[in-house]
Order: structure tokens, then sequence, then C-alpha cells
């Protein structure tokens, strides 16, 4: 049996692991900097950011499932209109590790994505983190978790979800496709971090 609920301040360090390993490659790409004084990194940015209630990688924004006594999957939504409140905490987690001007390097990093990772319509929720430990997958949890995750939008008055995927990820689009998604587009990162393809999939609710 599984237990779905949304995240605490004390999953953080399981929690950061499957966020991580949702986007394994952009994660570090965005949050990993090296500079002459300082070595930042994705994964300590992540584990500060979790311990927020608030804000885009904050505890409060997302949900998981605990089996056997692990946390085996975790997700989260937004959409639209998030409010000052969520905005304002994105940028704290942010300006609270990265220091003095660093911060702005980060800033850029993730504008150049927006051709990549478009925000949602009004309609609209947007699912993101999807990441399911090694040993339960393949279990249903993925489906589960999506199933959760449409009824919040629905709660939220939206009429379709939405998610972006690497190109690459066939096990994880054949989980959203299976579920009901279809792809929409692709597109191509053409920022200097050169993620690769993306597919923005869509499901009605």
């Amino acid at each position: 049996m599984y237990r779905l609920r949304q995240a605490t301040a004390d999953d953080a360090k399981d929690a950061v692991a499957l966020i991580l390993s949702s986007a394994p490659e952009a994660l570090p790409r965005l949050f990993s900097q090296h500079t002459a004084q300082l070595q930042y990194s994705a994964q300590t940015f992540l584990e500060q950011a979790f311990l927020q209630q608030q804000g885009q990688f904050g505890f409060g924004n997302h949900w998981v499932i605990e089996m056997k006594g692990s946390l085996a999957a975790i997700g989260c939504v937004w959409q639209r209109e998030m409010g000052a409140e969520y905005v304002q905490a994105t940028l704290k987690s942010m300006t609270e590790y990265y220091q003095g001007p660093d911060v702005l390097d980060v800033l850029q990093r993730c504008q150049s994505l927006q051709h990549v990772f478009a925000r949602p319509a009004a309609e609209e929720a947007c699912i993101g983190h999807i990441g399911v430990a090694a040993p339960f997958q393949r279990q249903g949890l993925c489906s589960e978790l999506l199933g959760h995750l449409a009824a919040t939008a629905l709660d939220l008055g939206k009429q379709y979800l939405t998610l972006d995927v690497k190109q690459d990820n066939v096990s994880a689009i054949s989980c959203y496709q299976k579920f009901g998604f279809s792809a929409q587009r692709t597109t191509v990162d053409n920022s200097p971090m050169k993620l690769g393809a993306y597919l923005h999939m869509r499901k009605k609710l």
C-alpha cells in the first residue's frame, strides 16, 4: 500500500533527489555554478529552497507518495496565477543562496528557457518535477500521482493539464500517453545550455 500526501520540510533530502531525477540535465545546468570564489551546487540550492513552504521548489508546492517506509514519488502543479507570495518566495530562495551578481546569472539562465517551458495559459495547469524512485518504478505510482495532480487542476477550475518532457525520456512519455496526454509540439533549446528537444504535452480534463 502507498500513502499520497502533501510534502513536508522533513522530506527535503529524499524529495530533492527525486526532483533532480526528473530533470537530471536541466536542473544541474541551471543551478550549479562555479565562480573564482564560490562553488554552487544544484542539490544544495534545491534542498535549501525545498525547506521553504512557498515558491517553485518549496515543500508546500509538492505532493509525494510514500511506500514501504520510503519516499517513492513526487510531483507538483502550478498555474498562471500563482500570486505575489509564490514569486517572492522563489526569488528569495535564490537570493539567499547565490551571492551578489551570481544570482543574476541564474535568473538569466532561467529566462533563456522560457521558450522551452512555456508559462501555462489561463485555462491550463502545468505539472512538473515528476520523479519516481528506481525501486518503485513500473508499479503504477506515476499514474496515481498524475491522477491526484489532475484532480488538483480541476479544483483550480482548469480545463487542461500540461507538461514538458525531454524527447528522449521514452519511459516518462509512455506513462503520460497512457494517462491521456498527447504531444502538442516539439521545442529545441537554443540557449547556451543546449538541453536538447522537449515535447510539450497536454491532456483535456
